[in-house]
């Protein structure tokens, strides 16, 4: 009889253990994962991730993709950082469904509101510029994310709206990054965090990961505490990366204009609650609204400041 994917994973990883059983987590929008509780001949039990992403891509570019976030994840737990241990990686599994990978799993919660927020902002927020102060030779080659603007122009909203920031943006060098590149997660929100009370235990999903401009990774957190509390919570946030790591404020507009509008495309396809989507639409929309107008007003020659922006 054919081993299903979960024992076929089991086995990989190290044939001593046996699978008791796995449990899909719900909710995933790029990947399947699931949870799989294993033991070895003495009864000795654990629990392990199985992540699969899923993929209009042909097999090589998903071959490629997932051995890309495996690498990161890897180098990132071998220089102590608090991402999950990467346990193996298949890339030829065609009768699964296609190349995935199995990680330790790191018990918590990701209800940011389960615990201390004040003292949680500020710890994601020292995460996020740690991340962001990584040295990247180090690191496995991954994709550059340093303009916004040319994927930018397919998720503005339609409209003569967006004529001002379409002329304003054309032609101008300053919206390619300049700085030193640093590593981005791509994904930082609180659904990708683990605590363990006010700790945090694990930083997930690292899938969209690149190589570029921090005020992105930035830009996206900002949008995700909008959506979940209100202006003040993410201006805290805000307030202490600022004190760590400098803040450019017009490339942060510009990146919040980018994330924002590519939100308002794709929110939809997320399986959200219909109510909660109307909410994040209507937040949305003012977070573009504002950040364009800091865009067009803003001299993206102003130097990086450490004071929290005001928009």
């Amino acid at each position: 009889m054919a081993l299903s994917l979960n024992e076929f994973a089991v086995r990989l990883v190290d044939s001593r253990f046996t699978l008791v059983s796995g449990k899909r987590l719900l909710g995933g929008v790029s990947a399947d994962v699931f949870v799989l509780q294993v033991k070895d001949s003495k009864g000795q039990e654990a629990q392990w991730v199985l992540r699969q992403n899923k993929s209009d891509e042909d097999q090589t570019a998903a071959r490629a993709a997932i051995l890309r976030e495996y690498e990161l994840a890897r180098t990132l737990h071998k220089q102590g950082f608090c991402v999950p241990e990467p346990l193996n990686i298949c890339l030829n599994a065609v009768e699964y469904g296609g190349p995935f990978w199995v990680m330790t799993y790191i018990p918590g919660s990701t209800d940011l509101s389960d615990g201390h927020l004040a003292t949680r902002l500020e710890t994601m927020a020292e995460s996020l510029t740690q991340i962001h102060n990584l040295p990247v030779g180090a690191l496995p080659k991954l994709p550059n994310r340093t303009n916004p603007v040319p994927e930018l122009y397919d998720y503005l909203p339609a409209g003569p709206d967006w004529l001002a920031l379409r002329a304003g943006l054309d032609g101008n060098h300053f919206c390619e990054y300049q700085g030193a590149p640093a590593l981005l997660h791509g994904d930082f929100w609180a659904g990708n965090l683990i605590w363990d009370q006010d700790r945090l235990v694990g930083i997930l999903d690292w899938e969209d990961a690149a190589i570029g401009d921090p005020m992105c990774d930035l830009a996206a957190a900002r949008l995700e505490l909008l959506w979940r509390f209100d202006h003040k919570t993410v201006q805290r946030f805000t307030q202490h990366y600022a004190e760590r790591l400098p803040i450019h404020p017009w490339r942060l507009a510009l990146w919040q204009v980018f994330v924002g509008s590519a939100a308002l495309k794709f929110m939809g396809d997320w399986g959200l609650d219909e109510t909660l989507v109307n909410h994040m639409r209507r937040l949305s929309a003012t977070f573009i609204e504002n950040s364009s107008y800091q865009v067009l007003t803003i001299d993206p020659k102003t130097q990086p400041l450490f004071k929290t922006p005001n928009f």
